[in-house]
C-alpha cells in the first residue's frame, strides 16, 4: 500500500534560507523511493493592484496578498496525484518567480566556481548533502512504485493566524526557519529585485522595517514567550499547533538544513510506521 502523501511547510522571516534549503532536499531525499515536489508560495500572489498597503508601501509580505484558494487548490489536486505543479504553472512566468529571483539567502549551488562561492558563504557543500543523503530517512518500504511522495512548500506565511484553517489542515509538518533581525534586513535590502507577473519589482527604501518585519512579528508572535521573535519559544502554543522552530537561528544554513532534513526524516517514518 503506498504511502500517504506529505505536505511540509517551509517558512519563516524573508531571507532565512527558506529557498537555499528547499532546493537541497531532493538530493537528500531522492527517487526511486521519494517523489518530492518544491512549490514556492511566491507564484500564488495576488495581482498587483489587488494588494494591500501598509505605511503607504505595498504589501507583499502579508498574507492578504497571496491568493489562498488557487493555493489550496493547488496542494489538494497534488494531493490527490494531479502532477500539475511545476516551475511557474501557477502564473504565466516560464519559470517559477521564486526560480527567477536571488535565492533566499545565498544563490543556489551551481556548477562550477558559483557553487563553490555559494558553499563557502552558506555552509551546504556537496559533501554535506551527499552526508544528509545516506544517513538520511531509509527508503519507505514497498517498491519504487509505492515511493514516499513529498511537497515542500517554500513561503514566508504558511501556517499563522491570518493563513485560512483550511489551508493549515493541509500540511503535515510545519517547519519555522528564524534568522537574526540584522542579517535578514542586510540579506533582504541586499537583493536586487524581484520578478513578477506584472515584470520587476524593487523594495523600495525603508521597505524591511515598515512592512517585512512588522508583518513577522505579528504574524509569528504568538509562537515565542511574551511575542519576542528574537526571544525563547513558546514550547505550550508550538506543540499545540505543531510547529517546529528552528532555534539555531545563528548556526548557519549547514546546520539548519541538517535540521530540517531530520525532521523530515522523523515524519517520513512516521508515515510509514505499520
Amino acid at each position: 500500500m503506498p504511502s500517504s502523501p506529505l505536505v511540509v511547510a517551509l517558512s519563516g522571516l524573508s531571507s532565512t534560507g527558506k529557498s537555499t534549503i528547499a532546493s537541497h532536499l531532493p538530493t537528500i531525499f531522492p527517487p526511486p523511493f521519494y517523489d518530492l515536489t518544491i512549490l514556492h508560495v511566491d507564484d500564488f500572489y495576488k495581482p498587483q493592484t489587488e494588494l494591500p498597503y501598509r505605511g503607504g508601501l505595498l504589501d507583499w509580505d502579508c498574507a492578504q496578498s497571496l491568493d489562498w484558494p488557487r493555493l489550496e487548490d493547488a496542494v489538494r489536486s497534488w494531493r490527490d496525484g494531479i502532477h500539475i505543479i511545476t516551475a511557474g504553472s501557477a502564473n504565466p512566468q516560464p519559470q517559477s518567480q521564486q526560480d527567477d529571483d536571488d535565492d533566499d539567502d545565498d544563490a543556489t549551488a551551481v556548477a562550477g566556481d558559483d557553487e563553490t562561492k555559494a558553499s563557502r558563504e552558506n555552509g551546504i557543500t556537496p559533501a554535506l548533502v551527499e552526508q544528509l543523503r545516506a544517513g538520511g530517512a531509509p527508503d519507505p518500504p514497498g517498491s519504487a512504485d509505492e515511493r514516499q511522495r513529498i511537497l515542500i512548500l517554500d513561503g514566508f506565511l504558511l501556517f499563522t493566524p491570518s493563513v485560512p484553517a483550511a489551508f493549515r489542515s493541509l500540511l503535515d509538518l510545519k517547519i519555522l526557519l528564524r534568522a537574526p533581525y540584522a542579517d535578514a534586513k542586510g540579506r533582504r535590502e541586499s537583493r536586487k529585485g524581484y520578478v513578477t507577473m506584472e515584470g520587476w519589482w524593487e523594495d523600495p527604501p525603508g521597505y524591511f522595517d515598515t512592512v517585512v518585519w512588522p508583518n513577522y512579528v505579528e504574524e509569528n508572535r504568538g509562537f515565542f514567550v511574551d511575542g519576542n521573535v528574537q526571544g525563547r519559544i513558546d514550547d505550550t502554543m508550538c506543540d499545540k499547533e505543531g510547529v517546529k522552530v528552528w532555534v539555531g537561528e545563528t548556526d548557519g544554513l549547514a546546520k539548519a538544513l541538517t535540521w530540517v532534513s531530520g525532521e523530515m526524516t522523523r515524519i517520513v517514518e512516521e508515515n510509514n510506521r505499520f
